[in-house]
């Protein structure tokens, strides 16, 4: 019999269309989850997903991390063919490439970790802003660059003005029946960056804040107001390393329209999302810890 595709299937084929790569632990937190937020046995998704790749809307492989030393692999789910034609019918279209699924096994676990950063702000709740939209790295994807004319009469712009994060995602909330949304970029940090890449990175956010290109974004909104970068570290160590390379750089026009620099660890943003996790770049106290919309003191 034909896999019936339902809401929760259209959500795990679109979330895959988004991020490429899941895991078991994304499905549970995330797509395969109860009224009640209680998530489904594992026994019970894997019998969904083994159905849903036998018919030929998803493959699965398995990814071997370095740092188990057990050895074991961990299952990783992808779109296949029919899966990419359902999600043409969902969205009416399907931005795919069937080479974005043969990547190295670190780019794979990189992205299987944004989308647990994903999973954490859209799943779990905050008391003043309500989660809007998730971007993807390719739907982020800005260049902020003046558009010129090349020979041809072809409209251009320089590959130096740039932004790629690893993910966005919008918050919003309603004062006086007015919208007021946050945009935030999300750098997962690999653990050796070079201080002239995290420099760089900065420099680059901060002229798209002084051009205000992120006013009335066609994919992000009308109504951004704030825009801030997190970057993600695997400990401790790396974020305060990684906050002290960024000291380095020039963010004043970030700051001047409300925006910072904040800087956690993976695990912290995956327990408390919008807990005060987070340290801030321009803090007149470095150690004093943040959540993700408090104004930098």
């Amino acid at each position: 019999m034909a896999k019936r595709i339902g809401e929760i299937e259209e959500q795990l084929l679109v979330s895959l269309h988004d991020l490429v790569f899941v895991d078991v632990e994304y499905l549970e937190k995330y797509i395969f989850v109860h009224e009640d937020g209680k998530s489904y046995s594992r026994y019970w998704i894997s019998r969904q997903m083994k159905d849903f790749e036998e018919e030929g809307y998803i493959k699965s492989f398995s990814l071997v991390i370095k740092s188990n030393l057990s050895g074991r692999g961990r299952l990783v789910y992808t779109l296949d063919t029919k899966g990419v034609q359902e999600v043409k019918e969902i969205l009416g279209e399907a931005d795919w490439d069937a080479r974005w699924t043969q990547r190295t096994p670190s780019y794979v676990y990189h992205s299987l970790q944004m989308s647990h950063i994903q999973a954490a702000f859209a799943s779990q709740k905050d008391d003043l802003f309500t989660f809007k939209e998730y971007f993807s790295e390719r739907r982020a994807f800005r260049n902020y660059g003046e558009m010129t004319k090349d020979k041809q009469g072809k409209d251009r712009q320089s590959s130096t003005t740039v932004i790629r994060p690893d993910g966005a995602f919008v918050l919003e909330r309603t004062v006086n029946d007015q919208k007021a949304q946050f945009l935030f970029f999300v750098e997962l940090e690999r653990s050796r960056q070079r201080i002239d890449v995290t420099l760089n990175k900065i420099r680059r956010y901060n002229e798209y804040a002084r051009k205000k290109t992120f006013e009335n974004d066609p994919i992000f909104g009308d109504c951004i107001k704030i825009v801030r970068v997190l970057f993600v570290s695997n400990n401790d160590t790396e974020r305060n390393q990684l906050l002290e390379n960024a000291k380095k750089a020039d963010s004043r026009e970030i700051e001047k329209i409300g925006g910072a620099l904040l800087f956690a660890t993976y695990d912290d943003v995956i327990a408390n999302p919008y807990g005060a996790i987070w340290k801030a770049k321009n803090s007149t106290d470095p150690d004093k810890l943040y959540s993700l919309y408090k104004r930098i003191e």
